[in-house]
């Protein structure tokens, strides 16, 4: 996010397989694969391996792997290559790198007063 630091509290490695819900305050990175649901308080980052199949809700998603399930951010979606989404996006921002593979649909929210 601009500017931002945003410190990552929890890790899904690459080659780490993980099903079910899971919840996070902080800052959450995943390289590896995910089934079920995420919700972090913070920012989810995925890096260009991670493959999750999840609903995600969270302060804001920086992706540029695969999700397969809506997403749901506070701020903030930034897509970027070699990204590839399926399913629902709800934000108040959202950043799309030219290439990106987006299938679904996007609402974009106003701000909350």
């Amino acid at each position: 996010m601009k500017g931002q630091h945003v410190k990552t509290t929890s890790f899904i490695a690459e080659g780490t397989e993980l099903e079910g819900e899971l919840q996070v305050e902080g800052g959450l990175r995943i390289d590896g694969r995910l089934q079920g649901a995420i919700r972090s308080g913070s920012v989810v980052t995925l890096g260009d391996n991670a493959h999750v199949q999840a609903r995600i809700e969270a302060r804001a998603v920086i992706s540029s792997g695969r999700i397969e399930g809506d997403i749901v951010s506070a701020e903030q979606v930034q897509l970027s290559l070699p990204g590839w989404v399926k399913g629902a996006i709800r934000t108040r921002e959202l950043v799309l790198e030219k290439g990106v593979f987006f299938d679904g649909s996007c609402k974009i929210v106003e701000p909350e007063a």
